[in-house]
């Protein structure tokens, strides 16, 4: 069986389809990627990528800021036939197409080969944030149009497979979440001094750091509870700047570390944090990967109350999902933890369990099961 991963991007930029290559050849799958040269172009990275990889190449006519909409669709066309076209020359059994703007041309390739059609919805698209106006319009209809030519859907969530199902009709979408490999699990020799609780990321509005540092005041009395920062990003100076305000005697801010670095840097914490804000349909109706991280580095979490964390801590008591993200909540949450000893080491167990069921090698497995009963019962 071979199987063509195509995604609009370099390909080594995404971690999920990088999982997804490495799962294919673990499982013994004859894989190939299709990518598309984005501004973070990266040779040897994609050189380094463990299976032969076309990357398309943009249309020069179509280079840079578009202002005409008829000319961004004109751009997507163009875009889309060159990406069947790469795709076709593989000749799979079975396409995998990643999000929603890789859609169109991989139902086109799919016709012209006459093999199966996978859609992995890693978001849902139509309703993120930043989805406006006619472009929206415009991916609605693109969704809607080709959603009944797939012969199977993936998303990231229970709750968004719910989503998709009412609004198309379709059967349900299988669930393979944004979950870590069971290989990465982590667990420290030694954890910081105190008790840390760990929020990290890149440091974007809507991902409870703020609600973090706007808790020190809340904490002062209980000096042991330390709030931990690790990313980077445009919120970093404002929030160093706010923690000094509040006395950042109990604020940390570590580094960046490499996504391989994640989980083994995660595990010298405590607790890990994982609040996000219900800003869109698409956001409420996904799932924090670093929830996943934290629960491989052995932490109990606190995460905010959308569809996904609530069902997964149900099923696995693993933390506490707060009602308001807010900084009491928050705080209340925390001191929770720190205080009750057993309460704390229940959490941790379950974080354990989670992991063990949990992982990527059991959750691409499925997938792995069914694409291959549709080739072996095609011959």
């Amino acid at each position: 069986m071979r199987v063509c991963v195509v995604v609009l991007n370099s390909i080594w930029y995404d971690p999920r389809v990088r999982k997804q290559i490495n799962g294919y050849l673990e499982n013994g799958v004859d894989v190939v990627g299709v990518g598309y040269k984005c501004k973070r172009y990266n040779e040897e990275k994609v050189g380094a990528i463990p299976c032969p990889v076309t990357i398309v190449e943009p249309d020069p006519h179509y280079v840079g800021h578009q202002r005409s909409p008829i000319k961004k669709i004109r751009r997507e066309v163009v875009r889309d036939q060159r990406l069947c076209d790469a795709i076709v020359a593989h000749r799979p059994d079975v396409i995998h197409a990643n999000d929603l703007d890789t859609l169109a041309a991989c139902v086109k390739a799919a016709k012209r080969l006459k093999c199966r059609l996978v859609y992995d919805s890693h978001e849902i698209c139509v309703e993120n944030q930043h989805m406006k106006g006619w472009h929206k319009r415009y991916a609605a209809w693109t969704e809607k149009r080709c959603i009944r030519k797939i012969d199977h859907m993936v998303c990231v969530s229970h709750a968004a497979a719910d989503y998709f199902t009412a609004k198309y009709g379709i059967t349900r979408p299988m669930v393979v979440t944004n979950c870590s490999l069971l290989s990465e699990r982590a667990t420290a020799d030694s954890k910081h001094d105190g008790f840390e609780m760990l929020n990290h990321g890149q440091y974007y509005a809507g991902r409870g750091y703020d609600i973090m540092v706007e808790a020190i005041p809340l904490l002062r009395d209980y000096p042991e509870i330390k709030i931990a920062l690790r990313g980077f990003g445009v919120m970093e100076e404002a929030l160093r700047a706010r923690a000094a305000e509040l006395g950042n005697e109990n604020v940390r801010f570590y580094p960046p570390v490499l996504v391989q670095e994640l989980i083994p840097s995660a595990s010298t914490a405590h607790v890990g944090v994982a609040i996000t804000e219900n800003t869109c349909l698409n956001f409420r109706l996904s799932v924090s990967n670093k929830l996943f991280e934290y629960a491989s580095a052995g932490l109990p979490v606190i995460m905010s109350d959308i569809p996904e964390h609530r069902y997964l801590n149900e099923k696995f008591q693993f933390g506490i999902v707060i009602s308001e993200n807010t900084p009491e909540a928050f705080a209340k949450a925390a001191l929770r933890l720190y205080t009750d000893r057993a309460f704390y080491n229940a959490c941790a167990e379950g974080s354990s369990r989670m992991t063990e069921e949990v992982n990527w090698e059991c959750e691409f497995a499925r997938l792995v099961e069914l694409e291959r009963s549709w080739v072996n019962g095609a011959k």
